[in-house]
């Protein structure tokens, strides 16, 4: 009873959060163009990325370069841990007003929709609190020149072999939590 109470409310803060997202990513396209850097686009780096974020995510809250979001370790579906967004420099994170924490990673040059990104975007929908797993709270986004994507609809392959890693879509979808 109680995995299915929290499932139904990561869920929800999930549908909540990349709802946030999304709109604030297509401000941004809106008012500045695609974000591909290499066709002169605004994502560069992620604290560029971050600083364009912050003006449409009202009450965000920077949490520094290498500390205050994502404890360590995260895991995967299939229990490994996974430190991909230790201590980088490169790296911004920030904390929503309803306390998800939001990870930007380093942009890259290409970001068509599905071959390639711009940027990942991570999301802890419980903040801090366990089980800090990819996949049950702990989700991926892409942001492409077409907007932000959840990851897992370009494969559709959310299962405990892939860690977790390509759920969000199956989860938006689906409304539930159910491998």
């Amino acid at each position: 009873m109680i995995n299915k109470t929290n499932n139904q409310e990561y869920v929800s803060k999930l549908k909540k959060t990349y709802s946030t997202l999304a709109q604030a990513t297509n401000l941004i396209i809106a008012e500045e163009g695609i974000p591909q850097a290499d066709k002169g686009g605004w994502a560069t780096t992620s604290e560029n990325v971050y600083n364009l974020y912050k003006k449409f995510l009202h009450n965000a809250k920077e949490c520094g370069i290498n500390s205050g979001c994502f404890v360590q370790p995260i895991y995967t579906l299939n229990k490994d841990s996974s430190r991909i967004w230790d201590s980088s420099n490169y790296y911004r994170r920030f904390v929503l007003a309803d306390g998800v924490q939001v990870l930007l990673t380093y942009p890259t040059a290409d970001c068509s929709l599905y071959d390639s990104y711009c940027d990942e975007i991570y999301v802890d929908i419980n903040g801090e609190r366990k089980p800090n797993t990819l996949g049950l709270d702990v989700f991926l986004f892409y942001l492409t020149n077409k907007g932000l994507v959840p990851s897992g609809c370009e494969t559709n392959d959310c299962s405990r072999s892939q860690g977790g890693w390509f759920c969000a879509c199956k989860v938006l979808r689906e409304g539930a939590i159910n491998y």
